[in-house]
């Protein structure tokens, strides 16, 4: 009997307790309070406003601010990021560029912003130094970023890589996207809203969904009509604001956007070209257009 009230006892102890730690490890303002809670959980260093989080070979994470896989730089750009303060030797630990055919073209360091012996994570930076990097054109490089292990023991190295296209000092100053224009040699499949790109490459800017939309609105150039392309975006087009949110990009046109409009082919068309253009961007996942900050009652057919 006495067995039995001691095992019923311990059962539900035990239950109360896997619950009261379930909770807790989903509890950041509890569970980043105590060390041993921080390291049964990644709920203390979870991804925070628009850093990318990158796993290394042996799992720790790592994350970069603004940057990820695909990304193009420039040669004196600057990447911010976090690390495990078990990366960092003496306050740095090495990053290595490497081009397409795996030679090695610089060695750099990041280094800590803050006191680096710390636990948890520390910010760092890391300077692409123009002087530092042999870089004669436009290229797709890896860069490396490694722990240091000033041991040289293998157990204690560990790694991550991300590709990015690295722009040299003489093209730092631009930046390169996408807009998007009918062309009436696939006019045959009939769908109005079948746009395709035309890459622009303009002085180097942070707006630059407001600039792509801009190189939009200026036409099309050189010998791209005879290349098939048209537009149906009426001249004269203004963007009055833009707005990204929760993936969202709100933007408001002046009224020559609805000027001598007519037929719902072209309204599908405008619309394709307006929202594939900002689609392109990674942070934009539906485009809602308004002009003179009306949404309802425009672009009518």
């Amino acid at each position: 009997m006495v067995k039995n009230i001691v095992l019923i006892f311990s059962i539900l102890f035990l239950s109360i307790f896997l619950v009261g730690l379930a909770y807790i490890l989903k509890n950041k303002d509890i569970c980043c309070k105590y060390e041993l809670c921080k390291q049964l959980t990644t709920i203390c260093v979870e991804e925070e406003g628009n850093e990318q989080g990158e796993e290394s070979e042996k799992g720790d994470i790592i994350y970069l601010e603004g940057v990820k896989d695909g990304d193009v730089l420039s040669v004196d750009d600057e990447i911010l990021g976090r690390a495990p303060s078990s990366w960092y030797f003496e306050g740095t630990f090495p990053v290595r560029i490497f081009n397409q055919r795996g030679d090695e073209i610089a060695s750099l360091f990041a280094i800590a912003t803050e006191e680096w012996t710390q636990d948890g994570y520390v910010p760092f930076s890391l300077e692409l130094h123009s002087n530092l990097i042999d870089l004669k054109e436009e290229s797709v490089v890896v860069m490396q970023f490694e722990k240091d292990n000033p041991s040289g023991l293998e157990e204690n190295a560990d790694y991550f890589k991300i590709s990015v296209t690295l722009q040299p000092l003489e093209e730092a100053k631009t930046i390169t996207f996408k807009v998007f224009f009918p062309n009436d040699t696939i006019s045959e499949m009939e769908d109005c809203s079948l746009v395709m790109p035309i890459v622009r490459r303009v002085p180097y800017t942070v707006a630059v969904g407001r600039a792509a939309l801009e190189e939009l609105f200026k036409g099309l150039a050189g010998t791209e009509p005879d290349e098939g392309y048209f537009t149906n975006i009426p001249d004269g087009v203004k963007v009055q604001s833009l707005n990204i949110e929760n993936g969202i990009a709100k933007v408001d046109l002046s009224k020559e956007l609805e000027e001598g409009v007519g037929g719902s082919c072209m309204v599908a068309s405008i619309t394709a070209q307006i929202t594939e253009t900002l689609k392109q961007f990674p942070t934009v996942d539906s485009v809602v257009i308004s002009i003179d900050g009306r949404t309802e009652d425009i672009l009518q057919p």
